[in-house]
């Protein structure tokens, strides 16, 4: 599980700070069915996610493929909780902050650049093509052996594609955003589907879908203020 964590973050760095206290989203609470797809095998996740906008705490528990319960927050801290062994792990690290996170960026209103000038990145280049804006965003130094450029396609104002360049100009992932639903504070994508070009050709495709979303007053659940048992055997 611990190996999975940063995926799974990443995964949605590509929806939750100073910028959520100027927007009526107080706490949001849903589900989420994940899909890894790679040489034919398949892999499954399922959890229920809890934010709170005033300590920027996320609280994730995970019913499938294991039962733990993951609370990071918007200092990096990071801890997962085995509720079977009682056994707990901790780490802090920035990629871990619950403001590197894709909800964050929609519920902050950062669609227009999905926290890219945020990390840094520079708006390059402005098109129009079909009625649809596309943007190209070059990487701060400290990205450039990872990233040549980001380009970014947005459709009534809401971003529906994110295409990935590596330091050698190829194209190394495809991110696509859709099946928008609004709500009366915000509006979110209820769909990701993310490629991943890997070496030889392969790739790996993760799948995202969002359901079951409830916002400020009616996300209730005693998970939003979870906290993990004082005698939880502490591990590596």
């Amino acid at each position: 599980m611990k190996r999975f964590v940063p995926v799974f973050l990443l995964l949605l760095t590509v929806l939750l700070g100073s910028a959520m206290r100027n927007l009526s989203v107080e706490r949001i609470m849903f589900s989420m069915k994940s899909q890894s797809l790679h040489r034919g095998q398949v892999a499954e996740v399922e959890a229920d996610l809890f934010f709170q906008a005033w300590d920027g705490r996320l609280v994730t528990k995970y019913t499938r493929p294991v039962q733990e319960v993951m609370i990071t927050n918007n200092k990096g801290e990071l801890a997962i909780y085995n509720q079977q062994d009682n056994t707990l792990y901790r780490s802090q690290s920035l990629e871990y902050s619950s403001e590197n996170n894709l909800i964050y960026f929609f519920l902050a209103g950062m669609t227009q650049d999905l926290g890219l000038r945020q990390m840094g990145f520079e708006l390059m280049e402005i098109r129009f093509e079909d009625g649809l804006m596309i943007t190209e965003w070059f990487p701060p130094p400290s990205l450039y052996h990872l990233f040549s450029r980001i380009e970014l396609v947005h459709e009534d104002y809401l971003p529906i594609y994110a295409g990935y360049y590596d330091a050698g100009q190829k194209l190394v992932k495809k991110v696509y955003y859709t099946n928008y639903e609004e709500f009366p504070e915000i509006v979110l994508p209820m769909n990701i589907t993310e490629f991943n070009y890997t070496g030889g050709g392969d790739s790996i495709v993760n799948r995202v879908e969002f359901s079951d979303v409830r916002i400020n007053q009616r996300a209730n659940s005693p998970w939003f203020n979870f906290e993990i048992p004082e005698d939880a055997e502490i591990i590596d």
